[in-house]
């Protein structure tokens, strides 16, 4: 699909409404952006409003701010933002203390 509302995870078809949902509210990028579709429209890769969206579109995790996207996954109970990469930090186990042999 080559226009942005109507990628299933888009917000754009909501913020092009004016309408928000269960996990947009629109207000915040409209009050940002005015008309959000001539905002699509102009938009490219180096206006800076548009670098957050285009980092996050080629991962297909959403744009905002940590605490907020938090508080949609604790709402929710999913999750939007990318784990840690790389292998998990080996737990390193308590050296065992030796009992004194009670017969030395």
């Amino acid at each position: 699909m080559t226009r942005a509302e109507y990628w299933q995870w888009s917000s754009a078809a909501a913020h092009m409404a004016g309408k928000s949902t269960p996990f947009v509210d629109v207000a915040p990028g409209l009050e940002r952006t005015g008309d959000f579709a001539a905002f699509l429209a102009e938009a490219d890769d180096t206006d800076p409003r548009w670098s957050a969206v285009l980092k996050a579109e080629g991962a297909g995790w959403p744009v905002g701010a940590k605490e907020w996207l938090m508080q949609l996954e604790a709402k929710h109970k999913c999750t939007l933002t990318p784990a840690k990469r790389g292998p998990k930090p080996k737990v390193k186990l308590a050296s065992k203390a030796v009992e004194p042999d009670m017969f030395d």
